[in-house]
């Protein structure tokens, strides 16, 4: 007779096991997307200079700006009512100002400069890697999102399913250390899926508990704003400039906010060569960023912001000078042990302070965790596969009982493929479409993320071809393959349309450039050896198949049936 305690923890144990499916399969595959995006986007710095190839001329790192440069600069800012300068660093190496023009609902705009003449680039109009780190977060789908803040819930959601299921997959998992040292590729599809989810899944645990806690924390005051409300209360409910104010480590009445059919009188010509110093010599790390803006009283304020990457927590120390009498008007710096907390979890979210190698390393975490997602989503439809062959052999299917797989599995399925093969696909065709489009294309931005969905879109259509309409094998290596041949092709689609080719980047030393064609070529012939495996042996391609059935004749390596 068992123990009731015994039987309480398999009951709970099977809940979690329930609880882990079902909560990773239902948003399974935004999350794969959701991790693809958010990996990529530790190097969209990296990739936004490689969609903007004009700006190898200019490619100087660790040069600071000349005096020619920031008057070049100056002049612009000077009819500018708000306005900020970034300093070039290693992997930005232009001078980069945006500012607001002066006038009744005036857009902002960038100009970026060349770090030492002060020469203007005029690079193509595209996101760049941007839009990977914005599709992460609020699943943007245009340059100017209209659902914004229905995207950030989304994710949010999907957010919070992840961290369930890695929560529950701790319950469900008795063996939770076996598994970090067991993988069996030799044994049959079930286990070799459920061993490569284990091991993926285990071996940096830590790190995806922590990114998902964290993408949740830092949109805390979306989810759950009352406790904001309760304990900021103002007039209208909740006084949340307060709130943020002390979330940034700043008074509330820092900056002027004008109203919104009052147009701002510009700042005027400031000396930002005299700013640029003062700040450097006051502040023990390098300055990334010159801000300038109004206060309420209207005296015009520069703002020196010291780079992000010289601590964990996000928010730098700030210092806000008086551009009249040229005192230091506030020291900024986040204080206090809940906002800190707070700091230091956005900060190893966002990895800003992240070196070479650490990014190197960020990455390949990130790309563990879409296996996970991967191997958790695929378990799913070899689980149900192998039990319904397993019982076809048997015989234990009841007359009239058909052979071929329930259209729900098979939805899932065209799904994981559409999810899992698709997505690096119309990541390729964006990248390429930077490269093909004509450079005064108009609406540039938008024409490149129209490829990256219409090429989503194809892979959703031979997704569901190749497993609803008219099922065979042959769906997966083909998808695979084109994303492989697109992603290897990148280098030379470059070569043939810029200047930016890698005979060019690796003689100038242009790293951003020529480690980013090589990292698309490595992507490309990895994926055309998963094309390759996972092609359909010569028996299955000639076997028999019963009408309507998307399963090969026996279990297979190729993900999803």
């Amino acid at each position: 007779m068992s123990h009731p305690a015994a039987a309480e923890r398999v009951s709970l144990r099977q809940a979690m096991a329930w609880l882990h499916t079902w909560s990773g399969l239902v948003l399974g595959w935004l999350m794969f997307a959701i991790f693809l995006t958010g990996s990529l986007s530790f190097y969209r710095q990296e990739i936004s200079l490689w969609m903007r190839p004009e700006l190898l001329a200019g490619y100087s790192p660790g040069q600071p700006p000349s005096a020619q440069a920031l008057q070049a600069a100056q002049r612009t800012a000077a009819q500018a009512a708000q306005w900020s300068l970034r300093l070039p660093d290693e992997r930005d190496p232009t001078l980069t100002l945006q500012w607001r023009p002066s006038g009744e609902q005036q857009r902002p705009q960038t100009l970026r400069l060349h770090p030492q003449t002060g020469e203007v680039f005029t690079p193509r109009e595209t996101m760049g890697g941007d839009f990977f780190y914005r599709f992460h977060f609020e699943l943007r789908t245009a340059q100017n999102g209209r659902w914004v803040l229905q995207g950030r819930w989304v994710v949010g959601v999907a957010t919070l399913l992840m961290f369930i299921a890695l929560l529950s997959g701790i319950v469900t998992h008795r063996r939770i250390f076996k598994d970090f040292f067991t993988l069996r590729p030799g044994k049959n599809a079930q286990r070799a899926w459920l061993d490569a989810h284990n091991l993926s899944g285990v071996l940096v645990l830590p790190f995806y508990l922590m990114i998902t806690f964290s993408g949740l924390m830092i949109f805390h005051s979306l989810y759950l704003p009352a406790g904001i409300a309760a304990a900021y209360p103002g007039p209208s409910g909740n006084d949340a400039a307060h709130y943020f104010a002390q979330l940034r480590g700043e008074p509330t009445d820092l900056r002027l906010r004008p109203e919104r059919d009052t147009p701002a009188p510009p700042l005027g010509e400031l000396d930002l060569a005299h700013w640029l110093a003062v700040s450097t010599q006051r502040s023990t790390h390098p300055i990334a960023l010159l801000q300038a803006y109004r206060n309420p009283q209207g005296q015009p304020m520069v703002e020196a912001v010291v780079t992000d990457h010289a601590r964990l927590q996000y928010r730098p120390e700030r210092l806000v000078w008086d551009a009249r009498s040229g005192t230091l008007a506030h020291h900024l710096d986040a204080a206090g042990p809940a906002v800190r907390t707070y700091g230091v979890l956005y900060g190893l979210h966002m990895a800003r302070f992240a070196g070479p190698g650490l990014r190197a390393l960020l990455l390949l975490l990130g790309l563990l965790g879409c296996l996970m997602i991967a191997t958790g989503l695929v378990l799913w439809t070899v689980k149900r596969s192998t039990r319904a062959q397993a019982g076809a052999r048997r015989g234990t299917a009841s007359p009239g009982t058909p052979t071929f797989r329930p259209w729900g599995e098979r939805l899932v399925a065209a799904t994981n493929m559409a999810a899992l093969g698709g997505l690096p696909l119309a990541c390729a065709a964006y990248l390429a479409a930077n490269r093909l489009l004509p450079t005064q294309w108009p609406d540039r931005p938008d024409a490149e993320l129209a490829c990256f969905f219409a090429a989503w879109g194809l892979a959703l259509a031979w997704a569901l071809g190749s497993r609803l309409l008219r099922p065979h094998l042959w769906g997966w290596p083909v998808l695979m393959g084109l994303a492989g041949a697109l992603w290897a092709a990148l280098p030379l689609i470059s070569a043939f349309t810029t200047p930016a080719h890698l005979g060019r980047t690796l003689a100038q030393g242009a790293w951003p450039w020529a480690l980013a064609d090589l990292a698309f070529a490595c992507t490309g012939l990895a994926l055309l050896g998963v094309a390759r495996k996972l092609r359909p042996a010569p028996a299955a391609q000639s076997a028999p198949r019963p009408q309507g059935t998307d399963l090969p004749p026996a279990p297979s390596a190729a993900p999803g049936g």
